[in-house]
């Protein structure tokens, strides 16, 4: 099969075509023939080898957590999908070396969810990674409620976008960080307030229109986190998805900030799917690029200035 491969860590420069083997399954596992996969920031911590203390790999490297596609072939004990079963997830691998820049990926059955017909292979694939974290850190770790008010950084981007539509469904009042140029946008997708993360003084912006926030889903540690301290009180939950967080980024204005690691839910996706479908919650597309150029998709994503999901199509559907 054809794959985007790496052998050693280093810049976009280390991805490149190969052939490779279409990967064995287990009993357990389903082998997914891709359309479409999703570029996400992990991909290209993992490629520079900025997270290799934390997730095991094996060269040559085949990155790339997020698929939407056609089952392929099923193991001994999977049950609920066939060949021929359109499906989409968040593929979540503990050892980095088979991953969906390629024609094959297996999977456990367990992260899959079938892909409804109302959504394209594209829509799929720009799901599952915003899709569980956005869910998980609102509901599950922030108890996220309808009367309270969460601020969202980078809510721009492909996991802020799908956070800022889900907490506005759930009657919350979504304060959005973003640049200017963004300000449209984010309001359109149900931000009731939308603040430059530019501004000198941060909080001092947020603050003429509400003083404390309930909640705080950070896309990005570091000075963006840290100027929110004056909006926090004793009963802020501070949700961060950076896995590489400092001490300062851990308590913010007295109150302990929690890591979410997203884990992949095939149940849990068929819920945020249905959201799609009746047009709750619908993802961004920035650019859809041919497999052999997922160098560029890299670098746009590195810019970390992106306006929604990056995808790479791999098959045609």
């Amino acid at each position: 099969m054809k794959a985007i491969v790496i052998d050693d860590f280093g810049g976009p420069e280390r991805l490149h075509l190969a052939d490779r083997p279409t990967p064995p399954i287990a009993d357990d596992q389903v082998l997914v023939a891709v359309r479409v996969a999703g570029v996400n920031p992990i991909d290209w911590r993992i490629r520079n080898g900025q997270l290799k203390q934390f997730v095991p790999y094996e060269f040559p490297i085949i990155l790339g957590r997020e698929v939407s596609g056609v089952v392929a072939a099923v193991g001994a004990a999977v049950a609920g999908f066939q060949p021929g079963d359109a499906v989409f997830g968040f593929l979540q691998q503990r050892h980095m070396h088979w991953g969906s820049y390629a024609q094959f990926v297996p999977t456990e059955a367990a992260k899959l969810a079938h892909k409804p017909p109302e959504l394209g292979f594209e829509q799929a694939a720009a799901l599952p990674v915003a899709g569980h974290t956005a869910w998980q850190g609102l509901f599950e770790v922030a108890d996220l409620k309808p009367s309270e008010v969460v601020l969202i950084t980078g809510a721009a981007g492909g996991v802020g976008s799908i956070a800022v539509q889900m907490a506005h469904n759930a009657g919350a009042t979504v304060i959005a960080s973003a640049s200017a140029a963004n300000h449209d946008y984010v309001r359109q997708l149900g931000a009731d307030l939308a603040v430059d993360y530019h501004a000198p003084d941060f909080a001092a912006e947020v603050a003429k229109h509400f003083a404390q926030v309930d909640v705080i889903f950070a896309a990005f540690a570091g000075p963006s986190l840290q100027g929110c301290a004056p909006l926090v009180h004793a009963g802020t939950r501070i949700v961060l998805l950076s896995p590489e967080a400092t001490e300062a980024d851990m308590r913010v204005g007295g109150v302990a900030s929690r890591i979410l690691i997203a884990r992949a839910d095939g149940a849990q996706l068929e819920k945020i799917a249905a959201l799609a479908v009746q047009g709750r919650i619908r993802p961004h597309i920035a650019a859809v690029l041919p497999l052999e150029d997922a160098a560029r998709a890299h670098e746009m994503s590195a810019t970390q200035r992106t306006r929604g999901k990056i995808l790479l199509r791999v098959a045609a559907d």
